[in-house]
């Protein structure tokens, strides 16, 4: 089975997205008109970025919201020092800077994609229909 297969259908599952296609070599979740998730994969390498895009970012070129690679990003000091280097997770800041942290993933997709579809709806402040509001707090 090709690794798309299976995160295709979780992506779905999570109706957090209007679509979910595969473009190229990538699986593409849509959001809305500006906003959706691409997950690439090399099951070859174990390669992979997952990052969720918004097209409506004042900023030229890269338009992630936040995501996880691994990829080098050659020169930059803030991610050459991180524990997990070159894997890492990284999202914007207030003032459109890139924020790297470490990160335990390594190109696992089939455990990965649950973590990314969490902080995803995290970020867009959905809940799931299996979870009950917390009345404690």
């Amino acid at each position: 089975m090709a690794w798309y297969t299976d995160v295709r259908t979780r992506l779905q599952n999570s109706e957090l997205f209007i679509g979910v296609e595969l473009v190229g070599g990538k699986v593409r979740a849509t959001v809305d008109a500006n906003r959706f998730l691409d997950i690439h994969f090399d099951p070859t390498t174990h390669s992979y970025s997952y990052a969720l895009i918004d097209l409506s970012l004042p900023y030229p070129g890269d338009k992630r919201l936040f995501g996880w690679d691994d990829f080098t990003h050659p020169g930059d000091p803030d991610l050459s020092h991180l524990s997990s280097h070159p894997h890492h997770f990284q999202e914007r800041t207030a003032d459109g800077k890139w924020r790297f942290m470490p990160s335990e993933f390594r190109g696992n997709i089939e455990v990965e994609i649950e973590t990314v579809i969490d902080r995803v709806r995290q970020f867009l402040g959905k809940s799931t229909a299996e979870e009950t509001p917390d009345t404690t707090q």
